[in-house]
């Protein structure tokens, strides 16, 4: 199950790359700028400022997904999700987030820009989600898109059973993991998961020697403070090195992005509006980290 195929991305790995965004993650981070990544079933996002009213939608051979309720259209989301009216909406205001696509299609998308990829050192990155919630599909597609020449990359918040790794680590990916916190009620608090598999599978990625930069989302109220930041570049820091090498670490600064996905999911946006990492404050940690031998990043 995926929800989107993004080409043309210069944020998510080296050079040009095409972007799989696999539907399904086991954490529910309150800053989550994919809010219809979170689920492993379809959902429908409503735009209803695209909506020209045209009413086709309610059409019950669709699946009665849509109401039309005091002049204004409503998804029904107790019912489930199919293609049928956003394939029909002549204005986009309908979407569907989550297909099926084969292999073979999947690969189909990613060939178109080989030629990009070639040029820049770009490629494939796997994202989400998180992608290895859906082991079987991300190896596939990784090792299809080794075999045709095609460099990978992996964006991972690592918070799934030990053990679910080791297949990957023989391949040639780049590793764009999460560092997110390192107080196990911290974490759990913002992200409604359990902090000791993500860091046990991101010193298990350290130790292999893989290709890994680590990134940290500095969300105010979680993670933006002294204490944390300071906890999470010595941790960055304390993990073995392949070789000696340097350890990239990125600042992610946040963002309220994600706040119209919010509205077309018809969820309530979990955080307080106007929030703002402060830049001084990544950047005075960004300068700690460099200190330890790390080279930090501020924006991907």
């Amino acid at each position: 199950m995926i929800f989107d195929i993004q080409r043309f991305s210069t944020h998510d790995g080296p050079g040009i790359r095409t972007v799989v965004f696999f539907k399904g993650c086991t954490l529910r981070c309150a800053w989550c700028s994919n809010p219809e990544s979170q689920s492993f079933v379809p959902e429908l996002l409503h735009n209803p400022q695209h909506c020209i009213g045209c009413h086709a939608c309610l059409d019950l051979a669709f699946g009665g997904q849509l109401r039309l309720i005091e002049g204004e259209l409503r998804v029904d989301r107790s019912k489930g999700a199919t293609a049928g009216p956003a394939g029909l909406c002549p204005s986009l205001s309908l979407r569907l987030a989550g297909t099926d696509p084969s292999l073979e299609e999947l690969m189909a998308e990613i060939r178109k820009d080989k030629a990009f990829f070639d040029k820049s050192g770009g490629g494939l990155t796997l994202s989400g989600g998180e992608p290895l919630a859906q082991p079987e599909l991300a190896l596939a597609l990784a090792k299809a898109c080794l075999d045709e020449g095609i460099g990978v990359a992996i964006e991972t918040c690592l918070a799934f059973g030990r053990g679910t790794l080791r297949p990957f680590l023989d391949l040639p990916i780049t590793w764009l993991a999460d560092l997110k916190q390192v107080d196990a009620a911290a974490f759990r608090k913002g992200t409604k998961g359990e902090l000791g598999p993500a860091l046990d599978n991101l010193r298990e990625l350290a130790e292999s020697g893989a290709k890994l930069s680590i990134r940290v989302p500095v969300i105010p109220g979680f993670n933006s403070d002294d204490a944390s930041l300071a906890a999470i570049v010595e941790y960055a820091a304390s993990l073995p090195r392949n070789g000696g090498s340097k350890r990239s670490l990125d600042f992610l600064p946040y963002h309220e992005l994600a706040l119209g996905k919010y509205a077309m999911l018809d969820r309530e946006y979990p955080l307080p509006r106007g929030l703002v990492a402060d830049r001084r404050t990544i950047e005075r940690y960004a300068e700690y980290a460099r200190s330890l031998g790390l080279e930090a990043t501020i924006g991907g």
